[in-house]
């Protein structure tokens, strides 16, 4: 790929505290100093701990739940985001630690103190267009870092974009990612994306590439700026056809305050077919570094709001993909494992 006081208790194997879970105060191959849960998720725990090999530096471990690692898709998931993480060194990209061996799966990146831009969207709902304008700029230099080195991330949204608060900016979370050589994975019964910041082209199933992530850049810098969601629904089915059969509402409608070049640069990034958007992160960085030099091309008149007829047919079509293909799998891997048992 291009690209406190510790207590004494000591993990030998996957379980610290019985049933494969950690505790405060367990060391985890000798190393990792568990000292307090920061959060559990759908798919993983994360603890801070002090890396004992590194002069007590804190850092956060993520250790996957048991169902994540029964689960082949998941481990594999899981697996790719410490491998393709270990290779990146760009300042706002979250840092990963190597660890040469281990006695189960799990992840060990720098701990960081701040909040994500999710909550800031939560509180604040919408930034002042030249802090907005910033924030995207940052995220894009570290998309052109990982572009450069040969991984799309593909999951772009708010939750994976922390605000330390030591005023630095972290890019997180490469479990979808792909890399130069990765390989392609089907998420059996996990949407592959997320569907308030997916790029049309995900929507139909295809890997994308780096235009995918400026698309989902492209979303986030319009919630940013008008404190909306672009295709937002309670219907899934309607937020994933409506952008691949039309356009976003234009961002200076919902807050005429946005300068014209502003809102050039969302709708440039956010364009159906990934052939008209920024070719690369470093064309639009270099826009949104100077909004006042963007030329206005009249996108916002040749807008085309999708329409309940042409969403129809496309609705069939795109729920067949996101709940009969992973059945499909499902059944798949399902006979591929009879096959196997009934040999022995």
């Amino acid at each position: 790929m291009k690209l406190g006081d510790i207590g004494t208790q000591t993990a030998a194997g996957p379980s610290a505290a019985g049933n494969g879970k950690l505790c405060p105060g367990a060391v985890l191959d000798g190393r990792f100093a568990i000292t307090e849960m920061v959060r559990g998720g759908g798919m993983a725990t994360i603890f801070k701990a002090r890396d004992l090999e590194n002069n007590g530096h804190f850092v956060a471990v993520k250790i996957p739940h048991e169902n994540v690692e029964m689960d082949a898709a998941l481990y594999s998931r899981f697996q790719r985001e410490d491998e393709i993480g270990v290779e990146l060194n760009h300042p706002s990209v979250l840092r990963f630690v190597a660890v040469a061996k281990r006695s189960r799966l799990y992840i060990v990146t720098e701990f960081l103190t701040g909040t994500t831009l999710f909550h800031v969207l939560r509180e604040r709902r919408r930034l002042p267009e030249k802090e907005a304008l910033a924030i995207a700029a940052r995220i894009c230099d570290a998309l052109q870092y990982l572009h450069e080195h040969g991984v799309v991330h593909r999951d772009l949204k708010p939750e994976n974009i922390m605000l330390c608060e030591d005023g630095t900016l972290r890019l997180m979370d490469f479990g979808i990612s792909l890399g130069a050589a990765s390989r392609r994975l089907t998420f059996v019964g996990f949407a592959p994306g997320t569907p308030h910041y997916m790029a049309p082209e995900r929507v139909h199933g295809r890997r994308g590439d780096r235009r995918t992530d400026i698309y989902s850049l492209g979303a986030m810098l319009y919630e940013m700026l008008t404190g909306k969601i672009a295709f937002n629904d309670e219907d899934i089915s309607v937020i994933l056809n409506s952008r691949v059969t039309g356009d976003p509402e234009p961002p200076r409608r919902l807050n005429p305050a946005i300068s014209p070049q502003a809102e050039e640069i969302v709708l440039h990034a956010m364009e159906r077919h990934p052939a008209q958007r920024y070719e690369t992160a470093a064309a639009m960085l270099a826009e949104l570094q100077a909004p006042e030099h963007v030329t206005l091309t009249g996108r916002r008149d040749r807008l085309k709001i999708s329409t309940p007829a042409r969403r129809r047919w496309r609705t069939i079509r795109i729920v067949a993909f996101w709940v009969l293909v992973p059945l499909a799998a499902q059944v798949l891997l399902f006979l591929l494992l009879w096959r196997h048992l009934s040999k022995k």
